[in-house]
């Protein structure tokens, strides 16, 4: 009994030292260096279904949605749960293929950007504008545990980032609008084309309501909470695309497939 008593006490001493320890090592790190997650969906010519690639992922197959940073895939039918937490739209500038490609810049809004952005034209400099919507969400994984992440809708997902506003914004509550995370969302994926060809699109569908009475303590709103915070502080931000996923994410007017 003494020795198990011991034990406690122990275990208690290691929790407080780890808690008094939080953060350490981390005093010259800030929000430059590290990289963000996205959730993507792997299309035909996805870098990560080519052996010969640096960024190959064994056993993954067109349609399946993948993680940018930790590589995991989820298969396209069973699909990704998620909490969404914030949305901003970007207009990003690139360079056209025909005159070797990359990414520019993130631009405002000015009438110039919206009118390109909108009739597909481009700027007065030869550059795209692409209309971008950004979902930042939390991953809830199988255990439970939770996952920052970016998901980015451009192009022919367009459409489906829409899809998923109207969704989050009809949740109400006694006639209250209900926060962007009062529901977590199954996000799959299915084949999807036009005449210029074939690619696969997202599907959204509403999981699970978070019980109202659980509001106070549910783990999923108090992370959620903790990230709308960072995020409208401008304590997060995104960095500019390394060289390879600028070389990965070229763009072009004549391309209409969202890779």
């Amino acid at each position: 009994m003494a020795r198990n008593g011991n034990s406690k006490a122990a275990l208690a001493a290691a929790e407080a030292a780890f808690e008094a320890d939080s953060g350490m090592g981390f005093e010259e790190v800030d929000k430059d260096d590290f990289q963000i997650p996205f959730v993507r969906i792997l299309q035909a010519l996805s870098p990560q279904l080519k052996k010969s690639d640096a960024s190959y992922i064994e056993g993954a197959s067109q349609g399946d949605i993948f993680n940018t940073v930790t590589h995991q895939v989820w298969d396209s039918e069973e699909g990704i749960v998620v909490l969404p937490v914030y949305y901003q739209k970007k207009y990003l500038e690139f360079i056209p293929r025909a005159q070797g490609g990359g990414f520019v810049q993130e631009l405002p809004r000015t009438d110039e950007v919206l009118s390109a952005a909108r009739d597909w034209t481009l700027l007065s400099n030869g550059n795209e504008v692409v209309e971008t919507h950004q979902h930042w969400v939390k991953i809830v994984h199988d255990d439970g545990s939770l996952e920052t992440a970016l998901i980015d809708m451009k192009k022919t997902q367009l459409r489906q980032s829409k899809t998923w506003n109207s969704l989050i914004g009809g949740q109400f509550y006694k006639g209250t609008l209900a926060p962007r995370w009062s529901a977590t969302y199954l996000l799959t994926s299915r084949e999807d084309g036009n005449d210029k060809g074939s690619w696969h699109s997202w599907v959204v569908k509403i999981k699970d309501q978070l019980p109202i009475e659980e509001y106070l303590t549910s783990p999923l709103v108090s992370s959620a909470k903790e990230l709308h915070g960072t995020l409208t502080k401008g304590a997060l931000k995104i960095a500019a695309p390394t060289p390879e996923a600028i070389t990965n994410q070229v763009l072009t007017l004549d391309d209409d497939v969202p890779f």
